[in-house]
């Protein structure tokens, strides 16, 4: 084997190589094990010698995951705190004395009371723990905020040092942690330049072309810099969601626009001109059993995701496909996001997913289907697939136009959807069925003056 040129050794190599569990999953329901393979033969054969570690390197990498940072760095130093540094000020490192004088300014300069209700955030500091911070360490008021891991610049190090930028097509940027954000102007703002320094960092030691973000919908909002747009996240127990965004390989996107200004925005959506967006919100089935279910509301982020993508980002950098992957999600919240879908102007390719995959126990699950009523989520099913009829008759494709439908697969359901497409060619809408699950649209077979009700 030794006398093998390094050419068969990458060819040897490459054998072994598989698809990244983040692809095999990502239609399955969210779960903190998106990046979690039982093959790990590469990884095996990079432990052979040093001469296997150099070959398998490149390959091994093509696939990068990162967990970010799971313990509080950031405290809130408001004035009861700042009473209690008093005592400690022999202890207090530079940068707790330097925040301790910060707030002692602000006091003498302060005209109001230090505890009087409705004083704002005049009086507090929102800081990042430094490493000798031993008394904001053991503050109770300590708070987590989306950031890298201590080791990441370990591990840019390396991608430099291996040349691995150019082979890095794949990353997974992930937590399981809950963020919650104080109400104050100050962490806003410290969020803010916390979640752009975040992914500057990233996107400066590799350019992926498939990106993924798996967070609780709390932490994913904050590392979009949006919100939630809902106060009924209890009912669904969403415990994490998985946002895909995919670029093109090549630099521009075809039919680019020189000084399209596409930077002009800030946020992840912008960091790229990327072409796909994928959501996969996980299941909706618990919030089937509150009072009045069909009032709650479902976080909003991939809505404001993709209304921030009209606001933006300009059509030669926008996306061209669009998939959505949840577990009978309510048909209000598919209206939601197809009224956002609408105002994009490019899109060529969509695909929806809306109930269990076949290989899926949920409905056999009485722990999780609890007092939901099982005609109620194929209520809410079928009105779903009614607003996705409505919207793909009424948007203006300017190419030929996709659709998939993955519940296709259960035989049972892809006779209801096709009796939703057999009602838009009954109207004189141009879609033709392609395979099981997918259908082209096909303008050439309009028929004018179509109506649909």
């Amino acid at each position: 084997m030794d006398a093998l040129p390094n050419e068969l050794l990458i060819q040897i190599a490459s054998y072994l190589d598989s698809e990244p569990p983040s692809v095999k999953k990502f239609t399955h329901e969210p779960s903190d094990n998106l990046t979690v393979s039982e093959d790990q033969s590469l990884k095996a054969l990079s432990q052979v010698s040093w001469r296997w570690r150099n070959v398998t390197i490149p390959i091994l990498f093509r696939f990068s995951r990162i967990e970010l940072e799971s313990d509080p760095q950031w405290v809130l130093v408001d004035v009861r705190l700042f009473e209690n540094m008093q005592s400690q000020l022999g202890t207090l490192s530079a940068h707790e004395m330097q925040i301790y004088q910060s707030m002692m300014s602000k006091l003498k300069s302060s005209t109001c009371s230090a505890f009087e209700e409705g004083s704002g955030d005049l009086l507090v500091e929102f800081c990042r723990i430094q490493d000798d911070d031993h008394f904001l360490r053991s503050s109770p008021f300590t708070q987590w905020f989306p950031q890298l891991p201590k080791t990441f610049r370990t591990f840019a190090t390396f991608v430099s040092d291996y040349g691995l930028k150019r082979h890095i097509e794949s990353a997974v940027v992930y937590t399981n942690k809950e963020y919650e954000l104080p109400r104050i102007a100050r962490a806003d703002a410290s969020l803010y330049y916390a979640i752009s320094d975040l992914w500057n960092q990233i996107f400066s030691c590799m350019d992926p072309v498939r990106l993924i973000v798996a967070a609780p919908p709390s932490a994913l909002a904050g590392l979009l810099d949006t919100s939630m747009l809902s106060a009924d996240t209890w009912a669904f127990e969403m415990k994490c969601h998985y946002l895909e965004l995919r670029q093109l390989k090549t630099e521009k996107p075809h039919g680019h626009t020189e000084g399209c200004g596409r930077q002009c925005g800030h946020g992840l959506i912008n960091v790229r001109p990327w072409i796909h967006v994928g959501y996969n919100e996980g299941s909706s089935v618990t919030a089937y059993s509150t009072y009045e279910y069909h009032l709650k509301q479902s976080p909003k982020i991939l809505y404001l995701l993709l209304v921030r993508l009209c606001k933006e980002v300009r059509d030669c950098c926008n996306i061209r496909s669009f998939s959505f992957i949840a577990v009978f999600p309510f048909s209000t919240n598919i209206v939601t996001t197809i009224r956002a879908l609408q105002k994009v102007r490019t899109l060529r390719s969509l695909h929806f997913q809306l109930a269990p995959r076949q290989e899926s126990k949920l409905l056999e699950d009485p722990k999780r289907i609890r007092r939901a009523q099982l005609s109620d989520l194929w209520l809410e099913w079928n009105e779903s697939y009614r607003a996705i009829a409505r919207f793909l008759a009424l948007y203006d494709f300017q190419d030929d136009g996709e659709f998939v439908s993955f519940d296709c697969h259960h035989t049972s359901l892809s006779e209801d959807v096709d009796e939703n497409f057999e009602s838009l060619r009954e109207h004189g809408i141009g879609w033709t069925k392609t395979g099981t699950g997918n259908w082209r649209r096909e303008p050439d077979l309009d028929v004018d003056g179509f109506q649909l009700n």
